[in-house]
């Protein structure tokens, strides 16, 4: 079997699983709890690296791969700065200060996460895809 075939493939595959997590309300959850909207930027490298892949263009596949798992950390980051910037610990002898706190943390934590996963996703797909063409 031809390389545009098994990549035809592979990420008619890739799209299926997808679809399949949009269906159950993975993806949209994913993309609801990044507040930094972050995953979308990770997305978006994403399908332009994917397009240059189906254009021909396949020597940008390692960098990109880094790129991806890099913006998924920097999402991590900016998650746990999200988390802690609000945290008053002199208000959490109310109820008010520590509904206020956990708000805070579990918008960070959707983003640490969210943005993680969506980036190791991401850069897994990107590199099963430069094994094919490298092989």
């Amino acid at each position: 079997m031809t390389l545009p075939y098994r990549l035809f493939i592979l990420n008619f595959a890739g799209l299926c699983f997808v679809i399949w997590a949009a269906w159950l309300g993975y993806v949209q959850f994913v993309f609801s709890h990044d507040v930094s909207h972050i995953s979308y930027l990770i997305t978006a490298v994403f399908v332009a690296s994917m397009a240059g892949v189906f254009l021909g263009r396949t020597a940008h596949l390692e960098r990109v791969e880094v790129w991806l798992v890099t913006l998924g950390l920097i999402g991590n980051v900016v998650g746990f700065i999200i988390a802690l910037q609000n945290i008053d610990t002199g208000s959490l002898g109310t109820a008010e200060g520590v509904q206020k706190v956990a708000a805070s943390l579990l918008a960070g934590m959707g983003v640490a996460f969210c943005s993680t996963l969506v980036g190791a996703v991401a850069a897994l797909w990107t590199s099963i895809n430069a094994w094919m063409v490298m092989k």
